[in-house]
């Protein structure tokens, strides 16, 4: 019994205990600041064995340049069916609809509910919430490039806050944690994808013309849990709503074929593979980190999962064991 209490009250465990308790109250106090930082680790952590390849070939500064720069090129992207087809559609509704458009005006100009909005100062709470969410990812983007960069420097800095006999079991631990990051990232992908797949297919046999911009769009939103499938099924209808009513049902059939193939087969399979994750963890830190943390922390509950079992059997079961 006293070398089971020695070895769960070591000061590797106690310092490391300490540390998970400050990021807990952390979360709680400074949600958005505490999750744009995890947001940060995960990217950076999807990233990194690109860098580590790259690097091979030249400088690491210059590997982290070309990665993150492809990474942002990649983001625009992923966005741009969304700004075409949006593009598109409002120009579309101007032109067919233009007594639309002046209703839409005329209510924002004359609505008592909008002038109370913007005399309550809600206007003004919007604008400064857009903006700080801008900024937010401003600065999550520069600690992006700055984790992949001084990876070296960050860990080694990380790792003098341990006593030296456990700092190389910490590092491998960071390395274990980084590697089911990344294919977290690797499996959010490869699920919405198959949303975005599943999609383009069951439209172009529909003879949907933007059958392959509303597939990209299902796929990015994807990654948004519930909210996002919901926009991007509102989407889908407001697209092909002039091609019957034939075509919209066969529309929401398909989108409900593909939310039932990746939530029952890709997602549970992808996760379970390739983060060694059973399913039911996997929904029960959604429901907790939805529940808490809102939205991203809906969109990084496996990633949070990943991380909370590798210190769990790293640290705990594994010393049990022993």
């Amino acid at each position: 019994m006293d070398n089971i209490f020695h070895k769960i009250s070591n000061s590797q465990n106690i310092i490391f205990g300490i540390g998970i308790l400050i990021y807990i109250i952390c979360l709680f106090t400074i949600t958005d600041i505490a999750l744009m930082f995890f947001a940060t680790y995960v990217v950076s952590c999807a990233l990194n064995p690109i860098v580590d390849k790259l690097e091979k070939k030249c400088n690491r500064k210059i590997a982290a340049t070309i990665v993150f720069s492809a990474f942002i090129c990649g983001i625009l992207l992923m966005f741009l069916p969304i700004i075409i087809i949006g593009g598109k559609e409002i120009a579309h509704l101007a032109g067919q609809y233009p007594q639309y458009v002046d209703m839409v005006k005329d209510y924002i100009t004359t609505s008592p509910v909008v002038q109370d909005f913007a005399n309550s100062g809600g206007l003004l709470a919007s604008i400064t919430s857009i903006s700080k969410g801008g900024i937010y990812l401003f600065v999550a983007l520069v600690f992006t490039y700055f984790f992949m960069v001084d990876r070296e420097l960050i860990l080694n800095t990380y790792l003098r806050f341990f006593p030296k006999k456990s700092r190389e079991k910490m590092r491998e631990l960071f390395f274990i944690s980084e590697q089911k990051l990344s294919r977290f990232v690797s499996g959010q992908f490869i699920a919405s994808a198959s949303v975005g797949l599943i999609m383009i297919i069951g439209l172009l046999l529909l003879k949907v013309n933007s059958a392959v911009v509303l597939g990209c769009i299902c796929a990015v939103l994807d990654i948004i849990p519930i909210v996002g499938p919901a926009i991007a099924l509102v989407v889908c209808l407001a697209v092909v709503y002039k091609l019957g009513w034939t075509v919209i049902i066969l529309t929401g059939i398909i989108f409900a074929i593909a939310q039932f193939a990746e939530n029952n087969f890709v997602k549970p399979y992808v996760f379970g593979k390739f983060m060694d994750l059973h399913p039911i963890v996997i929904y029960i830190f959604l429901f907790i980190c939805a529940k808490y943390f809102g939205v991203v922390g809906a969109i990084f509950a496996p990633a949070i999962a990943a991380d909370a079992c590798v210190i769990i059997e790293e640290l705990y079961l594994k010393s049990m064991d022993e």
